[in-house]
């Protein structure tokens, strides 16, 4: 028999819906840090290019330059696609949003490129996509405290609607120069 799935509080996104000061804070100085190992092409020698993206926005209400990582996946599509944990309160997302035709820059891993953004907005689409997060990648663990021996199918659970209806999902198109 399984266990009941909930949204462990220690995963990241259960962290995130909190949102405590001190958390907030550790993220802050933890981004800056790895933003820095990043764009000294340290961290991409060592392979975390593959899932963690640098993305440049222009700040939606400031219209500053702003820098964060992102965790970059390839699920079942060709694209490559962006999580985002806090949904459509994310600042990176809103600055994404709110840039001409949702073009930004990004770093994967030693290239550096203009692509544009576009959101998951079919529910049937972010359900693949979330599904396929929790099957196929071992990251769902950390992310959402998800163990697909211990908890088996949750997929119909109110819990997972909840995290559907607060996740996003940014798939991204490369732009020609």
């Amino acid at each position: 028999m399984s266990e009941r799935f909930k949204l462990a509080e220690n995963s990241i996104v259960g962290r995130n819906r909190k949102r405590t000061k001190h958390f907030h804070y550790l993220t802050k100085v933890l981004n800056g840090f790895f933003i820095f190992l990043y764009r000294i092409y340290l961290l991409p020698l060592f392979g975390l290019g593959k899932r963690i993206v640098i993305i440049d926005t222009i700040g939606w209400k400031t219209r500053k330059k702003r820098t964060t990582p992102v965790l970059a996946l390839h699920f079942y599509t060709e694209f490559l696609t962006f999580y985002v944990a806090r949904g459509i309160k994310s600042h990176w997302l809103k600055n994404i949003l709110a840039a001409d035709d949702q073009i930004f820059k990004i770093q994967n891993g030693f290239k550096k490129m203009q692509v544009k953004g576009v959101l998951i907005e079919d529910l049937e689409e972010k359900f693949k996509h979330l599904r396929y997060f929790f099957e196929e990648l071992t990251a769902a663990s950390g992310v959402f405290g998800y163990d697909k021996e211990k908890h088996g199918d949750v997929f119909q659970t109110e819990e997972f609607k909840e995290i559907l209806e607060i996740i996003e999902f940014l798939q991204i198109i490369p732009m020609k120069n």
